[in-house]
């Protein structure tokens, strides 16, 4: 849902990363935020629980120009696909202007990938969002890993149709860009052409519901991540990909004032806004793992 900020003259679009644990969500978006060529950008807020983590930052990419003279910014979001209930992803696709699924290239993710792309298609009805009408971008991610799936079987069994689909090795940097500027553009296409996305005919949205599981499947869960610059044990010999140089080019112009008032009471109200929809499914996630521990304690 496109948020408009007359006083500080600009909209906000919201672009999700989707997809089975371990593929490379929070990657992409930690090679987004790391760039050094994108100045414009909010602090990266990560909210923890015992299970998952979600985590936002957004940016003013200066290369959009504006629409109807306002300016444009991108939040970006991701929560990791091994979580154990599924309402937080629930939670963090309300509003989504935008999605990235990114797709673990190996053989043996096949089934997790298309558990997951079911699961966001569901996930998407629920929030009153039409699958075939929000901008969707699928990223083939792990490219550079041996044995990867062809694109061409990837197309098969997830069948995108017309969806843009972007190769990736995240870990590297390659494609992260090219399949955030996909995004973007599917966005701005939408907002142009004043595509509803809206199901009309699905109820109001309720409150997320913390006992309905998740849906994935065992490999879908994947492993538990690894802290924010901990160092994960390589187990597979990467080939050479190559980087992309300059990635976001023009995106940020010289000069950018990243501290200014109207920067920061921006950055103030999307991490206030974050936190509001956050706050209380976090406390009845607590109370329901109290809930599990006192039972366990029991046994």
């Amino acid at each position: 849902m496109v948020l408009v900020n007359k006083a500080l003259n600009e909209v906000t679009v919201k672009l999700v990363y989707y997809g089975a644990g371990l593929c490379g969500k929070t990657t992409n978006l930690e090679k987004i935020y790391g760039n050094p060529k994108l100045e414009n950008k909010g602090k990266m807020i990560s909210m923890a629980t015992e299970t998952d983590r979600t985590l936002f930052f957004d940016f003013m990419p200066m290369e959009l120009g504006t629409i109807g003279g306002q300016k444009v910014r991108v939040q970006l979001y991701t929560v990791p696909g091994q979580v154990f209930y599924d309402a937080t992803r629930k939670l963090v696709l309300r509003g989504a202007d935008g999605v990235v699924f990114v797709a673990d290239s190996q053989p043996s993710m096949r089934e997790s990938n298309m558990d997951s792309l079911e699961n966001l298609k569901t996930n998407l009805r629920l929030n009153r969002i039409d699958p075939e009408k929000v901008a969707i971008v699928f990223q083939y991610n792990k490219r550079d890993l041996p044995g990867v799936d062809p694109v061409d079987e990837m197309n098969r069994y997830l069948q995108p149709g017309n969806i843009p689909v972007v190769e990736a090795a995240a870990i590297n940097g390659a494609g992260v860009t090219a399949t955030l500027r996909a995004a973007i553009a599917r966005i701005l296409e939408n907002l142009k052409n004043n595509v509803d996305t809206t199901l009309h005919e699905q109820p109001e949205l309720a409150a997320p519901d913390l006992t309905a599981k998740a849906g994935a499947t065992s490999a879908s869960a994947g492993t538990p991540k690894l802290a924010v610059g901990m160092q994960a044990p390589t187990f597979v010999k990467r080939a050479a990909v190559a980087v992309e140089e300059d990635p976001f080019g023009a995106a940020v112009a010289s000069g950018a004032n990243g501290s200014s008032r109207e920067h920061l009471e921006s950055l103030l109200g999307s991490a206030r806004q974050l936190i509001a929809s956050l706050e209380s499914t976090l406390d009845r996630a607590r109370e329901h793992e109290r809930e599990i521990s006192d039972k366990l304690a029991q046994l």
